[in-house]
């Protein structure tokens, strides 16, 4: 996982969910910022200047290199963000 945004409102407690789920934002290569100081100093660098108003834009963040999804599926979709990178970057 990388840096991580609120990026709707959390879910109900307990039960099925009562209203959308809170999204995190993701790295497109899937690279996580969590261990690496330069990626989290840059992911907070981008997100500060796609922020007006306490809102985040996200068209800013996606042509950053960053894409929000849900957060239960945070891990999953980083895996497939970093098979995806590695067979680009492998040439295939």
């Amino acid at each position: 996982m990388t840096g991580i945004i609120a990026g709707c409102a959390s879910t109900g407690g307990g039960g099925a969910p009562t209203g959308p789920e809170r999204g995190i934002w993701l790295r497109t290569d899937g690279q996580s910022g969590r261990d690496n100081p330069v990626l989290a100093q840059q992911f907070e660098t981008d997100k500060a200047s796609c922020t007006d108003r306490g809102q985040v834009n996200q068209l800013c963040m996606t042509h950053r290199g960053y894409i929000l999804v849900p957060q239960s599926q945070v891990e999953a979709r980083a895996a497939e963000l970093r098979a995806a990178a590695a067979a680009r970057a492998g040439g295939a």
